[in-house]
């Protein structure tokens, strides 16, 4: 199926090219050229395995000769669903070498969500385990193969296959071994889309965002070499899905560093603190709440994390508070990023950088990227340091497109090659950026703005909240309020009272200090693990309706 991919300008192309910021070669010949200088260095580590650079490549050129002899070839859009399994390694490496496009899905989809974005897609083809976790992830796909047309085949992992629509994974490869001819006569280009995912914003329906491998490769060639040169013992484990952009690209680390990487299939704090001890891990990464569950786990104490040498926290805000536990715990400054699944990364922290720096800001551009502050009414207008405005993005790392909606892609970009966020924040005089919240998300207080990351991190900051989130709640007078959705530490409880004492007692200004605190068990999450502020936003506009039929 031709799927019409967007494309980015020559003189766009020519310009990273000759800045040397685009590597212009495609994942597996990166790949391919790390094979060859180390071939048996171990560098994807399990539970139950370890395998080596050659012994990856084998299978991955394997798997790709046996997915070429079932149909699917350069353009055809793949969904993968897999834990983080090696098979999820192969794979990456396997359909760049075809020229097919790697499309995620995340472990927690069923069959709506999986149907919707196959559908939407009109995917090609589709690989998942059998039976996992409890869930029938083969099974989902053979209801929903006759509604959808354009899916030509699945491919089953760890099971059976059980008619001519399915491949088993393994008899793939074995038989792509027989055929790795067919490897010559497909020839992929690094401005190919090999790369499709789904953002998990707060605007509405997720948008498909596309990367080429110019778009990628370049970025992870760039920090895989930087952390080797930091450390050459370095060995990661990320916490996060493969299916999530933050673990998909951690692999990338493995393939090009070559980093040596332990692949956690389902988060469990205490096996991740026996791969911590047992593997000598000496870099973790995850989301502010895998971080939290391995630090408060009863049997912590009870393993030995001392070779822990580096944090990465992404994919969801981060409190100062877990910051600093992390350097009580570990002695390291973790580094905070921003960025999306549009640009990847756009700003992160340093460990060099000055600690109130470290724990308040999200860092300043890295790898060619560039930044600016607009007016969100006028981005032509740049705004000084200390002023709130939309966030700006430039740099090679820029996405080429959203799937089949030139239109929307238009309009996050000028012709100089800026894209709009979407989120709000400022620089400080140190090119610093502190950012403050979606765009969409910003209350309006009777006139005032109010920032919901800068209440949010007030309420962590007190001793008995684990976690906040801030909507607006409509009001007739005010036309919004403050309302506040908190996690209580265990044994611990408050309410609006006792919080508005405390934020008072902080000096937080009046109009900071929540009107209503809700206090719930756990905040609803998305799968990449970020709070679905659009969940809170519903509740809310529901309760103040609540407020006015009962006047």
């Amino acid at each position: 199926m031709t799927h019409g991919f967007p494309a980015f300008p020559a003189a766009y192309r020519d310009m990273w090219v000759g800045k040397g910021l685009w590597a212009d070669e495609t994942l597996h010949e990166l790949f391919d050229a790390t094979v060859a200088a180390e071939p048996e260095k171990v560098v994807l580590v399990t539970k139950d395995t370890y395998t080596t650079l050659a012994a990856w490549k084998e299978r991955a050129d394997a798997l790709a000769a046996g997915l070429l002899g079932v149909g699917i070839g350069p353009g055809d859009i793949v969904a993968v669903q897999l834990p983080n399994w090696t098979e999820f390694c192969e794979l990456q490496i396997a359909l760049s070498r075809i020229g097919a496009v790697i499309q995620p899905l995340h472990l927690v989809f069923r069959e709506r969500e999986v149907r919707s974005l196959l559908d939407f897609c009109e995917t090609d083809a589709v690989v998942v385990p059998g039976l996992h976790a409890d869930h029938d992830y083969a099974g989902v796909i053979r209801g929903l193969r006759a509604g959808l047309p354009g899916l030509r085949h699945a491919v089953v992992t760890r099971d059976e296959a059980k008619d001519e629509a399915e491949s088993e994974f393994e008899a793939l490869v074995e038989e792509g071994r027989r055929h790795l001819d067919r490897l010559g006569d497909v020839s992929p280009h690094p401005d190919d889309v090999f790369y499709l995912n789904f953002t998990s914003g707060t605007e509405g329906d997720p948008k498909g965002f596309l990367h080429t491998h110019n778009t990628l490769v370049s970025l992870f060639r760039t920090l895989s070499r930087l952390m080797a040169t930091m450390d050459a013992g370095t060995v990661n484990l990320c916490c996060s899905p493969m299916t999530h952009s933050f673990g998909h690209f951690t692999t990338y680390q493995a393939a090009l560093g070559p980093i040596p990487m332990v692949l956690v299939d389902r988060y469990r704090p205490r096996d991740v603190l026996e791969l911590i001890e047992r593997e000598g891990v000496t870099s973790i990464s995850g989301t502010p709440a895998h971080l939290y569950g391995i630090l408060h786990h009863p049997e912590f104490a009870s393993f030995d994390t001392t070779s822990v040498k580096n944090v990465g926290v992404g994919g969801a805000r981060s409190s100062s508070e877990l910051i600093e536990e992390l350097e009580r715990t570990w002695g390291v400054k973790s580094a905070n990023t921003y960025g999306m699944g549009e640009n990847i990364l756009h700003t992160r922290t340093m460990p060099f950088d000055p600690e109130d720096k470290i724990l308040e800001s999200v860092g300043r551009p890295v790898f060619g990227a560039e930044l600016r502050i607009v007016d969100p009414g006028d981005p032509t207008r740049d705004l000084p340091a200390g002023e709130v405005g939309e966030i700006l993005f430039r740099g090679p790392t820029l996405f080429c497109g959203y799937l089949k909606q030139p239109e929307l892609t238009a309009a996050t970009r000028d012709g100089d090659g800026w894209f709009r966020t979407g989120d709000l924040g400022y620089v400080d005089e140190d090119g610093f950026l502190y950012f403050s919240s979606r765009a969409k998300e910003v209350i309006n207080r009777g006139g005032t703005k109010i920032y919901p990351k800068e209440v949010e991190d007030l309420l962590t900051s007190h001793p008995d909240i684990d976690d906040a989130a801030v909507v607006a709640k409509p009001d007739p007078r005010l036309g919004e309020t403050v309302c506040a959705y908190v996690v209580c530490r265990p044994g611990h409880d408050v309410d609006t009272d006792s919080v508005a004492a405390y934020l008072t007692a902080r000096g937080a200004m009046r109009y900071l200090v929540p009107e209503e605190i809700l206090v719930r068990e756990e905040l609803p999450m998305t799968p990449t693990g970020k709070i679905r502020k659009a969940t809170l936003v519903a509740d809310a506009a529901a309760r103040a309706s609540g407020d006015r039929e009962t006047r």
